[in-house]
């Protein structure tokens, strides 16, 4: 448990000895910083700092009078301050940083190394979105992100989904079979795939309590991005008319599904037509 304190600490700015002063401070009534360094027996110099340093994080309180006994700020005021802190520098920071260079377009594959970062890419895409989604996910990741996808389909995206249990989403285009269910028995492992447009995908595989990531592949390359697309759309099909196959007027059911499905000749693409105008003959 300290360990862990430690750590989360630490990604808010502390080093170490300014985490085991914060503790041995919020630990007791107040103290000055040298009965700190002979409690924690450490350097008292060194205690100074880490007080004067607290201080100005805003995690500790130095009385004001000569004795300078210190006080540290209950745990939900320090983190209520340090979250405000961190929202006005990361929107200020957003504001500096939006003229600075420019975005450049390649086709190359890069690797995501970070859980969250892969539901902000996701989320990101699916605000990109501008005709078609096309995502196969498994159950846990898809909580995390239902209400994405719900807000892209308000502002028109055609969405497609492969589940992996039943789930209703108003105005997805759902692909769910029993035996899809069945093979979550045999994963050890969360995936979530999009792809958008056929311009960009995000491949990714995730342990079960999503904490770490097992391979995570973004890139906005065409040519695969429309390959995936096609053939993830034709597996979901694959899997509308496993889930008919046994009603008693498949038939029909089968040409109707086969009838609605998405094929580049019959929409309205971005990436395909894209595609078409930089490799297609004139």
């Amino acid at each position: 448990m300290k360990a862990s304190i430690y750590d989360n600490l630490s990604d808010l700015g502390f080093n170490f000895l300014e985490s085991e002063v914060y503790l041995e401070l919020l630990a007791n009534e107040p103290m000055t910083a040298y009965r700190v360094a002979k409690n924690i027996n450490k350097p008292t110099a060194n205690v100074y700092k880490a007080v004067d340093s607290l201080s100005e994080k805003g995690a500790v309180l130095i009385e004001d009078n000569t004795k300078r006994k210190c006080k540290a700020v209950p745990p939900e005021e320090f983190i209520n301050h340090m979250e405000k802190s961190l929202l006005t520098k990361t929107k200020n920071l957003k504001e500096q940083l939006k003229d600075v260079g420019k975005i450049y377009y390649d086709e190359l594959g890069y690797s995501i190394e970070s859980v969250s970062l892969v539901f902000e890419r996701f989320e990101t895409m699916m605000n990109q979105c501008k005709k078609i989604a096309v995502i196969d996910i498994f159950p846990e990741p898809l909580q995390r992100v239902k209400h994405i996808i719900e807000r892209a389909i308000r502002r028109g995206v055609d969405v497609h989904i492969q589940v992996y249990e039943p789930i209703d989403i108003k105005g997805a285009n759902i692909s769910y079979t029993d035996a899809a269910s069945e093979s979550l028995k045999y994963w050890e492992s969360q995936q979530l795939n999009l792809i958008i447009d056929g311009e960009q995908h995000l491949l990714t595989l995730m342990n079960n309590k999503l904490t770490s990531i097992l391979q995570a592949k973004w890139s906005n390359n065409l040519y695969v991005s429309c390959l995936l697309l096609a053939g993830t759309i034709r597996e979901q099909v694959v899997i509308q008319l496993m889930q008919k196959m046994h009603e008693p007027d498949f038939a029909n059911l089968a040409r109707g599904i086969l009838e609605n499905q998405k094929f580049f000749f019959n929409s309205e693409i971005p990436g395909v037509e894209l595609l078409f105008k930089l490799y297609s003959r004139s």
